[in-house]
C-alpha cells in the first residue's frame, strides 16, 4: 500500500435566487475557496423556500493529487477524506473533474464550480459519513485507470441524491463538513491510499491485464514480460 497526499484542495459554492437547473448547471460560483482548513459545508445541496422564488445552495469539494510518480498498473485505491463539524446528512460521490487548472497549475476558480463531468463516476454513494475520522471513498477502475495514465489525478465530491442525480431537494438541506489539506499538520490531510499491481501489468491481446490470470499456464504474478516486452 502506497500513499499521495493532496497538494491542493477546496469547496466552490453557488448560493443564489435562480431555479435547480440553473443553479446545478452554472458555469461559475459564488464563492470558492482553496486556502481554508475546513468546511462544515464541504459538500452541500440545500433549498430555502421562498415567497417569490426558491433559493438553492450548491457546494462541491475539489482535492488535486500529483500522480506523476505513478505508473505502474493501479490494483485499487481509495480516496480518504476526514470528516468534521458535525454534519453528516449528504450522500457522497466522487466525480472527475478538471478544476486547477486540469494539471494543478491553477488556484481554484469560480469556474471551476463547472469543471466536472458527471458522466464520470469514480466511487459508488457513499451513504455514510464520519464527522469524527476518515471517510474511506472505493474508487472504481476508471479512476485507477486515471491515476496511472495522468500526472494529475483530480476529484471533486458532490451530494449524490440531488447534485449528482439532478434532483432539486424539497427539504432544507443536505450537508457535510471535510477537512482539507490546508489544515496544519497532515492527520486530517485527504490523500489516497493505493496499491499496484505485480508482475506482468499490460494488455494481452486487447485483454485488460486484470483480467488474466494465467499466460499459458504462468500466473501473471509470475511474469515480466512477454516475448522481451
Amino acid at each position: 500500500m502506497a500513499t499521495v497526499y493532496a497538494g491542493n484542495s477546496g469547496y466552490a459554492m453557488r448560493y443564489v435566487t435562480e431555479s435547480w437547473s440553473t443553479q446545478r448547471n452554472h458555469a461559475s460560483a459564488t464563492t470558492v475557496s482553496d486556502s481554508i482548513a475546513s468546511y462544515n459545508s464541504a459538500i452541500r445541496a440545500f433549498h430555502t423556500a421562498g415567497r417569490g422564488a426558491d433559493t438553492y445552495n450548491i457546494v462541491r469539494s475539489y482535492f488535486y493529487f500529483d500522480t506523476s510518480g505513478i505508473t505502474g498498473t493501479v490494483s485499487s485505491a481509495t480516496l480518504k477524506i476526514y470528516g468534521c463539524c458535525g454534519n453528516s446528512t449528504a450522500d457522497v460521490i466522487a466525480i472527475k473533474s478538471t478544476a486547477f487548472g486540469g494539471d494543478g497549475s491553477a488556484s481554484l476558480a469560480a469556474s471551476d464550480y463547472g469543471a466536472i463531468d458527471f458522466s464520470t463516476a469514480y466511487s459508488a454513494e457513499l451513504a455514510t459519513w464520519s464527522t469524527s475520522g476518515y471517510n474511506n471513498i472505493t474508487l472504481n477502475a476508471t479512476a485507477t485507470a486515471d491515476i496511472k495514465n495522468n500526472n494529475a489525478f483530480i476529484v471533486c465530491l458532490v451530494e449524490h441524491d440531488h447534485d449528482y442525480a439532478d434532483s432539486a431537494p424539497s427539504s432544507a438541506g443536505f450537508t457535510s463538513g471535510a477537512y482539507y489539506d490546508h489544515n496544519t499538520g497532515t492527520s486530517k490531510d485527504p490523500y489516497i491510499d493505493y496499491t499496484l499491481a505485480t508482475g506482468y501489468g499490460n494488455d494481452v491481446n486487447g485483454v485488460a491485464s486484470a483480467n488474466i490470470a494465467k499466460v499459458d499456464g504462468v500466473a501473471t504474478a509470475n511474469i515480466e514480460k512477454i516475448i522481451g516486452i
